[in-house]
């Protein structure tokens, strides 16, 4: 279908062009019709002359007014098919015309008048060549009524000049056929190449202000994402901020009731009985384990929002550093941890050395019967990724657990079977991510359990993103 309107349109644009020369095309017909009545003019009877004259004349007049009506129009394909029929018709007659010059007025006794009439015709065939090829058509109706006349009056004179001219004429109407018929492929390649230009143009401009429009929506999309991060970057900070401050300002009333417990323990001794001291010690195990949550809630806020800039840091001795804090636990119950070698990278170092104490303080939470041995060492391969090991040989969790754990106040144990809030590893998580890593856990019930913690070795310079 779009290749049928292409060819329309090739079509309508040819036949355009055609109309566009036709007024020279007349002109030229006039003045080499007077040049042949000239020439011609002692040597042909005066009456046919005129009556050749005046029958040219009339054919180029009327031809030119019928093309002068489309010139300026804007053709559509069924105008275009007319004009052409009408265009073919009229040079067709405008042809038989010219052709009658071989018959009606040949100079018999003349070659000189011969010679002058034969350069005429072929020079009105040459000129149509280039006027009217765009419609070849129209050029074949015109040059084959001109030309075949004289081949044959050629042949019919006889002798080996006339026959000579006569494949001469016969060579010519081969010749112009082909030239015109290039240049006809020449006008609709350079048409076609024109409205596929055109059409490239029209889809580039098409596509330009799409663009533009697009790039507009993106902008102002952008500038209200922009706003939106920073409402929410507010509101996370506002929230971090109370959050701190809560934890904090929580603290002082639980050493109060600490502190009232511990006064009325002494003081109402003598008066107390099991039941009073049991539910006294409640209370005070209750506010301790509140001090503790308000104590990781801090760990965790401080861990989400006030990092530090990254710096090159050896895991090796952040690590030790870490095992340290856990010395007296190690020895009490005869555990062993051992540090293996580890790549140097940046990070942190306030916030790795807090990863590395929660996942060993959360091994020496959960160890078995046996003394518990923890094992950290690491991996670094070519893209830049470490990947920091943690193992232990303690009770160890059903693997559909190995999410649960990371978020906050999840708890596979009861507070009467292992201490804790539930939230030291996803204080750990939110470490691993804030430097671009990320935190998995594998284990089995009774057979211990391996955190594996992947980190880039090279840090994004935008932090806190």
């Amino acid at each position: 279908m779009e290749g049928t309107r292409q060819q329309e349109r090739t079509r309508v644009e040819l036949v355009r062009q055609a109309l566009k020369l036709a007024p020279i095309a007349a002109i030229a017909t006039l003045l080499n019709a007077f040049i042949i009545v000239l020439v011609l003019w002692q040597s042909i009877s005066h009456t046919s002359l005129i009556i050749w004259f005046s029958i040219t004349f009339c054919l180029a007049v009327q031809r030119s007014l019928f093309l002068y009506k489309y010139r300026g129009a804007s053709l559509q394909p069924d105008q275009a098919a007319q004009v052409t029929r009408s265009f073919v018709a009229g040079l067709g007659l405008s042809g038989i015309v010219w052709g009658s010059v071989a018959i009606f007025l040949f100079p018999v006794n003349s070659p000189t008048h011969q010679t002058l009439l034969v350069f005429v015709l072929c020079g009105m065939v040459a000129g149509a060549a280039e006027t009217f090829s765009p419609v070849l058509p129209a050029f074949l109706a015109f040059m084959l009524p001109t030309l075949v006349p004289l081949f044959i009056r050629f042949l019919t004179i006889g002798g080996a000049v006339y026959y000579a001219m006569s494949a001469m004429t016969l060579f010519y109407i081969v010749l112009t056929s082909i030239i015109a018929r290039r240049i006809n492929i020449t006008n609709r390649s350079l048409v076609e190449l024109k409205e596929h230009f055109s059409r490239v143009a029209e889809e580039g401009a098409a596509s330009a202000l799409r663009l533009q429009e697009r790039t507009a929506e993106l902008s102002i999309s952008n500038k209200a994402l922009m706003e939106y991060a920073e409402k929410l970057q507010r509101l996370n900070e506002e929230l971090q901020d109370f959050t701190f401050v809560a934890s904090h300002d929580l603290q002082e009333p639980l050493r109060k009731i600490q502190t009232f417990c511990d006064m009325a323990r002494m003081r109402c001794a003598p008066v107390l009985d099991s039941t009073s001291n049991d539910y006294l010690d409640r209370i005070v195990n209750s506010a301790n384990r509140m001090r503790q949550l308000l104590k990781d809630l801090l760990q965790f806020s401080f861990a989400a929002s006030r990092a530090e800039p990254h710096k090159a840091i050896d895991l090796v001795k952040i690590a030790r550093e870490a095992a340290d804090v856990f010395e007296d636990t190690i020895k009490e119950t005869g555990g062993l941890i051992e540090i293996e070698t580890m790549p140097t990278i940046e990070a942190d170092e306030a916030q790795i050395l807090r990863l590395f104490q929660n996942l060993i303080g959360n091994a020496l939470k959960f160890r078995g019967e046996e003394p518990p041995r923890i094992e950290i060492y690491a991996k670094q391969d070519r893209q830049g990724i470490c990947e920091i090991f943690v193992k232990d040989n303690g009770i160890g969790f059903d693997r559909h657990f190995s999410e649960r754990i990371f978020k906050p106040f999840q708890r596979l144990h009861t507070n009467r079977e292992y201490e804790g809030t539930g939230i030291g590893l996803t204080i750990c998580r939110k470490i691993v991510e804030r430097h671009g890593g990320s935190i998995r856990a594998e284990s089995e019930p009774g057979k211990g359990a391996i955190f594996i913690v992947t980190l880039p070795v090279k840090q994004d310079r935008r932090e806190g993103i």
